[in-house]
This record gives C-alpha cells, structure tokens and sequence, in this order.
C-alpha cells in the first residue's frame, strides 16, 4: 500500500500540476493556435489520468475467466484491433500452423493481456519498429505448452532482475503505473499459464515476452 501510494503521488502530481500550469497559460492573451496547442496538452494529461484510474481498476478487479472455444487467431487478431491505428501499422502477426483450431479460454481476458504485452513493446521501442505477434499452437503430444503467444521487438531490456517487470507498480517509464505486464501475466494464471521474458538480447532476435497456457 506505501508503494502504491508514493506511485500516485508521484504520477497524479505531476499530472495535476501540469494540468494547473497549461490552464495558467490559458488565462493570458494567446493566440488561437497557442490556445489550441495548451488545450491538447491539457486533454492528454487528463487522458492520462483515466488511464491510471482504469489501469488500478483493471488490477483490482476479480478475473474470473468464462471460457468458451475460440479460434486462437481471433484472439490474436482481435488484441490488435484494439490498438489505433497507427500502432496496428506497426504490428505483424502470425499464427502457427495456420489457425483453425479452436483454445479454451476466456478471449476477452486473452485479449486483454496480448493488447498490455503488444503496448509494452509499442512504448519500448521507436515509432519507426515493427513488433511481431506471433501464436504458436502445438500438438497435444507436446512436452512445451499447448499455446505460445510471443510478443518480439527488436529492443533490449537492461535489468539486474527481470523479475521486477512484473511486480506490480515497478515501471522504468515515466507516467506509468508498471501494472500491464502483472495484468497480463495474472491473466494467464487464470487460464493456468504464465507470462515470462523469454528472450532478451540482440542475439536472439531481440526482446520477446511470451504469454503460454
């Protein structure tokens, strides 16, 4: 609870104080163009805030999956539907083999922790990378999990202990409450699976987080 507390003084007041200062700017005699720049600013700073509002909302709330047969490459597709449109630019994805076959899981909640992993290697990585999406569907006879979903980009991680990505409220980005990569990996707890870091370096390929159930 501390921890939490100190992330949201920290986030909400910067917020709120950029917010007071833009509406400062607001009051003097601008120009028509100037005043519109202030007013974006001071609608994004607020966006922001209900993103933090709905990112611990999100956190607290029971998940409870409803699983129903679901081709896996609806789930996939549909987690980059979600994104605008110039992050959907970015993303590639793939299913392997070629999806027909249908997963047991609640697609709402599967979309949701592919869209926290697809926005987590958006804002890691430069607007002009791709990230590939890629779902792999194994045979029963398997020894690795039956599903794979591996979110890659071509970035790099440096950290002591990856374990602390997926502690709730740790971020190294600013204005980040650092809960998408635990949404996501408490998701696949529930459909008895996991989220882990499995590749981190140039030499293999990049950075992949990989959602398996």
């Amino acid at each position: 609870m501390k921890r939490l507390v100190g992330v949201l003084a920290n986030q909400l007041g910067t917020l709120t104080s950029t917010i007071s200062g833009y509406a400062d700017l607001l009051v003097e005699d601008r120009s028509p163009q100037e005043q519109r720049e202030i007013a974006m600013n001071v609608l994004e700073a607020s966006t922001r805030i209900d993103d933090l509002i709905a990112d611990l909302q999100h956190y607290s709330r029971s998940l409870e999956p409803v699983a129903r047969p679901v081709p896996a490459s609806h789930v996939a597709r549909g987690a980059v539907h979600l994104l605008d449109s110039e992050q959907r630019d970015r993303v590639r994805h793939r299913i392997e083999p070629p999806a027909t076959q249908t997963i047991e899981v609640d697609p709402r909640l599967l979309r949701q922790a592919l869209l926290n992993l697809l926005q987590n290697a958006l804002d890691a990585t430069d607007a002009s990378d791709d990230i590939l999406l890629r779902a792999v569907v194994r045979d029963e006879a398997a020894e690795e999990a039956p599903l794979a979903f591996e979110v890659w980009n071509s970035g790099e991680i440096s950290l002591d202990d990856p374990a602390k990505l997926f502690r709730p409220f740790y971020s190294t980005r600013p204005h980040h409450l650092g809960l998408g990569l635990p949404i996501a990996n408490q998701i696949a707890a529930r459909h008895g699976g996991s989220v882990q870091l499995s590749a981190n370096s140039a030499d293999e390929g990049g950075t992949c987080f990989t959602l398996q159930l």
